[in-house]
């Protein structure tokens, strides 16, 4: 077992003594507490930060599903990326000239997809050199994400100009309106019918690599080359650091001294992250009370709704990056009582959704600058 250790100077109950706690070892974490000695076998708790030190001195956070699948997708152009597929484009050159990124950024890009699992390729039905790129098992399964992405921007950031596109299920044939209901009940999740467990993976992990956390400088190149939804988001939500922020929320954690503390965030960034997710209405905030110039900071409706894309990126990364020790977190429906898992279904049938029982064709806010003749062999409808 690796013991972490971490600096801490607070006054602390043990038994009937009261003792100055200054270096305590690490021997169990939970989601909620952490359970420790003081040089002997009496155990305390007491509710400090999740930022832990190792013996090599390498950050350490809670263990988390979606924090996994954030760092697996990198940025928002490998997520792009990964849409362009699931709208039928399959070589370099198509990617290249509907997303219009430099070729060595895309070249970087799909390496690190194949390197992670997601993508593989695969030689061309044309023959000759050329190379094809396809979806592994791990890389579909990141489709209801995309769908829930895609519903956020549907609903806050179309515009006047309506949404990109129409989506329709196959399976039952009406239009797509995707839902993520309890797995225990089959009815619309609630964030605030949900409560949260430690699971067999809870623990902490190695903070991610800072590289894998900066926001774009231009994230308005995700919506140049055509109108997404998806991009939209991407827009507002196009880095780990922000996602991370709202997951503090859904958490329950409102105050700026406890999101740094348990995300691992510097002052100055999470600073920047607040007044990004505030200008776009996604956080609002609040005076900690009468007289308080300190500040607390909540969800708004529309952030709100971006729990069905947090419960989404958490059903993937516990079946994908949880390895032996299972999901971190569990999941259990207040109202009924039962754990579940989350199920991104379509609203009308019910049944879970699946790339190839999607068609796509364009919607009122459809505008196309690049790869309109590449999109139309592909993923719109012949005429």
């Amino acid at each position: 077992m690796q013991v972490i250790r971490f600096i801490y100077a607070s006054d602390v109950l043990l038994g009937e003594r009261r003792v100055n706690l200054v270096e305590v070892s690490l021997v169990a974490v939970s989601f909620r507490h952490i359970v420790a000695v003081v040089c002997s076998s009496n155990p305390i708790t007491t509710s400090i930060g999740v930022l832990l030190e190792s013996s090599s001195s390498k950050p350490h956070l809670e263990s988390c599903s979606v924090d996994r699948t954030l760092q697996t997708l990198s940025d928002p152009w490998s997520f792009l990326v990964l849409r362009e597929l699931w709208f039928g484009l399959k070589r370099f050159d198509e990617f290249q000239g509907t997303l219009r990124i430099p070729r060595a950024t895309l070249s970087n890009r799909l390496k690190a997809l194949r390197e992670a699992g997601l993508l593989m390729q695969v030689p061309s039905p044309q023959g000759g050199l050329r190379k094809e790129y396809r979806f592994t098992e791990k890389g579909a399964d990141l489709y209801p994400v995309m769908l829930t992405l895609l519903r956020w921007g549907d609903r806050w950031k179309n515009g006047d100009a309506g949404i990109p596109l129409h989506l329709t299920h196959h399976a039952c044939g009406k239009r797509l309106v995707t839902e993520v209901v309890y797995s225990c009940c089959g009815t619309k999740v609630n964030a605030k019918d949900v409560e949260y467990q430690d699971g067999p993976g809870a623990g902490v992990e190695p903070a991610a690599a800072g590289s894998k956390t900066n926001r774009s400088s231009k994230p308005d190149k995700f919506t140049l080359p055509r109108a997404c939804s998806v991009a939209r988001t991407l827009q507002v939500m196009g880095d780990r650091w922000s996602f991370l922020v709202i997951r503090e929320m859904f958490f329950g954690r409102h105050r700026f001294d406890e999101i740094q503390k348990r995300v691992g965030i510097a002052t100055n960034i999470l600073s920047n992250r607040i007044k990004l997710l505030m200008s776009h209405d996604i956080l609002e905030r609040s005076n900690y009370g009468a007289g308080s110039t300190r500040y607390e900071y909540h969800l708004t409706a529309s952030g709100m709704d971006l729990y069905a894309s947090f419960l989404a990126m958490m059903r993937w990364g516990d079946h994908w990056l949880s390895e032996e020790q299972g999901a971190p977190l569990i999941l259990r429906h207040k109202k009924c009582g039962k754990v579940f898992e989350p199920e991104v279904v379509c609203k009308q049938c019910r049944l879970p959704l699946v790339a190839h029982e999607v068609h796509y064709k364009p919607g009122p806010g459809w505008d196309v600058n690049f790869g309109e003749d590449i999109l139309a062999h592909t993923m719109l409808p012949r005429k």
